[in-house]
């Protein structure tokens, strides 16, 4: 691999693709239900499908980008402009369809379309941004660098989305059906996307095609399959259950409390949206704090008390929210910024350490079946993630048209008031509490760790299996949920060439989620 030099440019540059990646989520989670329902007019259920429908659209985009942009070199346009970068170069010219999201019209299926245009084109550039660090350098620490900068400019965005949508209520008003602050926002930060991304692809690179090994999949057919059963495959490591527990769960209540949250400022509050986006500012850039503070903690310390604990900062600052509430303290925004700051530097750690500790699944994976997998392993949580984000969203505007919610309606009836507050109380608190049960069962940590390491260097290194250590044999049966007779490759986990993909509790998964998926949109289309 030719080795380039990686400067402060570099680093910066690629941590600006994540300007893409963290922001246009964040204003959607925040701002585009709300839209729907009071700009646009649009009843809750329908709403949150426009919402919900995209996000699980990227369960199947995923996987299928990943296939597409490693084989892209066997393409002309993929030799000539990059198996990565030409998507990164395509996108620059398509953000200009996120505003087209913002139009103030009542069609939901204009909404839809336009909404699925974006989610396609945020699919087929953050894959490929997502690979570009392990092509520009072999070196740990030049990754490290890259990667710190793409979580650094992460937050940078969190702060960008709840900022500027913040500013143009101030400036264009603050009234239910004005479009303008939401428009102009979409356009802002379009530009913001669109340098982004020319520095990102100015300054960047990836190995020649002479320099990448092509794996002999047979078709876009087999490949997919390969992708689906290895994903599924992951279910069956006991660590990773839990630790999908965690992820799934914790962030769970972080999105549905990020989604009701503007609800909860302009109805149950009866404070004005340049409230709320001032708070998701605030708790962004203390979230940035709490990030670096909590990658100390978890050094020393490990990462199950301090996911415990922000989760339960979670809780805590949820029924601080209610107590406001419930006890008339509406317009004591000093109490609600002080709620906010405590929630804000709290969570750091329930948004970082479930992405920094999933490769810790790769390593006890590897023992089961003797592959590395780490690949496989992002992309089984970017799946569930996808699903649970889904079911959170749809299930948020099922509750809010059950319980009376009136579109456009500057006031809200009681039942829709109590109704959000329902919802962070036994939503946000109980995916929250469910995170933590899950945390509680998991048993890996810095030393058990270690022995899995140690483990799987002795065996290869022409170790006999027969002289493992019982010690060592408990913990490694304890996380992996295999016998250590059947570890190292003596198993059918994964991918294997012939393979049939729908075995009996393959289709049983897939028939559950397609269930699910059918159960929710025969409740949208049946209000």
């Amino acid at each position: 691999m030719k080795t380039r030099k990686i400067t402060w440019l570099t680093q910066f540059s690629y941590g600006c693709g994540n300007l893409l990646g963290s922001g246009p989520l964040a204003i959607t989670s925040a701002w585009l239900l709300i839209y729907l329902t009071t700009v646009c007019n649009i009843d809750p259920i329908p709403a949150a499908t426009v919402v919900a429908l995209p996000t699980l659209l990227d369960v199947i985009l995923n996987p299928v980008m990943g296939f597409i942009t490693d084989n892209f070199y066997k393409t002309r346009i993929g030799r000539k402009f990059g198996r990565r970068r030409f998507f990164i170069l395509l996108g620059i010219p398509l953000m200009l369809v996120y505003p087209l999201m913002w139009l103030p019209t009542s069609s939901v299926l204009y909404h839809l379309l336009t909404f699925l245009a974006f989610e396609l084109i945020y699919t087929s550039v953050m894959i490929p941004y997502e690979t570009l660090a392990v092509e520009m350098t072999s070196d740990f620490n030049m990754r490290t660098y890259l990667t710190g900068s793409k979580a650094a400019m992460g937050k940078v965005a969190n702060f960008l989305a709840s900022g500027i949508p913040g500013l143009f209520f101030l400036i264009c008003g603050d009234d239910q059906s004005n479009p303008v602050p939401y428009i102009a926002t979409a356009c802002t930060y379009c530009v913001i996307m669109v340098v982004s991304l020319i520095l990102l692809y100015c300054n960047s690179w990836e190995r020649s095609p002479e320099e990448v090994k092509e794996e002999n999949v047979n078709g876009l057919g087999e490949g997919l399959k390969k992708l689906y059963i290895d994903n599924l495959s992951t279910l069956k490591l006991r660590v990773f259950r839990h630790h999908l527990g965690m992820y799934l769960f914790g962030f769970g209540a972080e999105w549905l409390f990020t989604s009701t949250f503007t609800y909860f400022v302009v109805y149950v509050l009866n404070q004005q949206k340049a409230l709320a986006a001032s708070m998701n500012s605030l708790s962004a850039v203390l979230q940035l704090i709490s990030t670096f503070v909590t990658m100390g903690i978890v050094a020393k310390k490990g990462f199950k008390k301090p996911y415990i604990m922000g989760l339960s900062v979670v809780i805590l600052a949820t029924l601080g929210y209610i107590f406001t509430a419930l006890f008339g303290y509406h317009e004591a925004t000093v109490l609600i910024i002080i709620i906010t700051c405590i929630f804000g530097l709290g969570t750091g750690a329930v948004y970082y350490i479930p992405w920094s500790t999933y490769t810790f699944m790769a390593d006890v994976d590897e023992v089961v079946t003797d592959r590395r997998r780490e690949g496989v392993y992002a992309g089984a949580m970017t799946m569930a993630g996808k699903l649970m984000r889904f079911i959170v969203v749809q299930a948020l505007g099922i509750t809010l048209a059950v319980n009376g919610f009136t579109k456009g309606a500057e006031e809200q009836p009681l039942s829709a008031v109590h109704a959000i507050m329902g919802i962070l109380l036994i939503g946000v608190c109980g995916l929250a509490v469910i995170g933590i049960i899950f945390t509680l069962k998991m048993k890996l940590n810095h030393k058990t760790h270690q022995i899995v390491i140690d483990e799987i260097a002795r065996v290869h290194n022409g170790g006999r299996k027969e002289d493992v250590k019982p010690e060592v044999k408990e913990v490694i049966e304890k996380l992996s949920g295999f016998k250590y007779e059947e570890c190292f490759g003596n198993n059918n986990m994964g991918y294997h060439e012939g393979e049939k993909f729908f075995t009996p509790k393959n289709t049983l998964i897939c028939i559950a989620i397609v269930v699910v998926i059918v159960l929710f949109f025969y409740i949208s289309l049946h209000k």
